[in-house]
């Protein structure tokens, strides 16, 4: 086999094991009491929150629209689901009484922490548990080695951006 047919294979590997994480969240996700609508609108808030300091700068339900593509009285439907469940709220805006900004609550990130842990971590560490030692002690090694490469890429790219 050619080295070009062996990272095929690899970056096949990569895409499978990826969609049978994906596949793990969604059927957690169901198994907690969510849509794939509203599990995925959970994700794209908490996603866009991540560098809000405050509520007034939470998105809105037509930023959250915007954001996955889909009408702002489906975002606002989806959104007042996920309040009867206490997993998003709505602030008022202060300066415009009109716009209220979505905010996942304490609970619905707990929620989403817990499926993440559930769907990613403890099913790819059960997957690994199932392999050798020496197995695994090969695929650390590969790892580290891929890291490496794609840190030195990196810099590269950084040293020709300085450069111009």
């Amino acid at each position: 086999m050619t080295k070009k047919q062996i990272i095929t294979q690899l970056l096949d590997c990569q895409t499978d094991a990826d969609r049978m994480v994906h596949e793990n969240y969604h059927r957690l996700a169901q198994e907690l009491g969510l849509t794939l609508e509203q599990f995925h609108l959970l994700l794209e808030l908490d996603e866009l929150m991540l560098d809000v300091q405050n509520t007034a700068d939470a998105p809105t339900v037509g930023m959250l629209a915007k954001s996955i593509r889909v009408s702002q009285n489906t975002v606002s439907e989806r959104v007042s689901r996920l309040e009867k469940k206490n997993l998003v709220c709505r602030k008022p805006d202060p300066k415009d009484r009109r716009i209220s900004h979505v905010v996942l609550t304490q609970e619905g990130r707990s929620l989403l922490q817990r499926i993440s842990a559930q769907a990613e971590t403890s099913f790819v560490r059960h997957a690994m548990e199932q392999m050798e030692t020496e197995e695994l002690q090969t695929f650390l090694a590969c790892a580290q080695k891929m890291v490496f490469c794609m840190n030195q890429l990196n810099s590269k790219k950084e040293g020709n951006k300085n450069e111009l």
